[in-house]
């Protein structure tokens, strides 16, 4: 499945909770847009910024 960088990018922004963590955020977009974790957590470090 092709997912956009800009819809994983959102999907990870709408995780946001102070007691999440970055690896459990990874999991709920990787989970909700149906790809792997390696991914959601390499668009994010390239677009966001080491987090």
């Amino acid at each position: 499945m092709i997912v956009a960088k800009h819809r994983i990018l959102q999907a990870y922004a709408i995780t946001y909770a102070p007691e999440k963590t970055n690896t459990a955020r990874y999991q709920e977009v990787a989970e909700k847009l149906g790809i792997d974790v390696e991914t959601v957590a390499a668009i994010v470090a390239e677009n966001v910024g080491n987090v």
